[in-house]
């Protein structure tokens, strides 16, 4: 028969391998959501100053890490900023008309404004 000791041990193990992929699952949220704002900002840096092919990479990369962050997202934020980085992507592809990476930065930039409410 099973001691009391045994099947408090047991439940304790059971509850922390069910608690721990939770709180690295938080974790990796967060951590995406602070790498998309990283790579926005410098998405917005290259785009100023007109760099068209470096402002693509990290919008996309921005884009990336904002997908992998939107599962925890009640607020649909990261949701709205995606949809902004995606029209940055779109406004500025294969250009390097200013006009279009102007209006693409100005997308970023909004992205920017949401990712960072969803943040806080």
């Amino acid at each position: 028969m099973l001691s009391r000791r045994s099947i408090f041990a047991a439940l304790a193990v059971a509850a922390a391998f069910l608690v721990t992929p939770h709180m690295a699952l938080a974790q990796s949220h967060s951590e995406h959501l602070t790498q998309a704002i990283e790579e926005t900002n410098e998405a917005i840096k290259e785009g100023k100053q007109h760099n068209a092919s470096s402002f693509a990479e990290h919008a996309h990369n921005a884009w990336d890490h904002a997908k992998a962050a939107s599962g925890e997202d009640p607020k649909g934020h990261i949701k709205t900023a995606m949809k902004h980085l995606s029209q940055a992507l779109k406004t500025a592809k294969r250009t390097h008309h200013a006009s279009r990476i102007d209006k693409g930065v100005r997308h970023a930039e909004t992205a920017l404004i949401h990712l960072k409410a969803a943040n806080q």
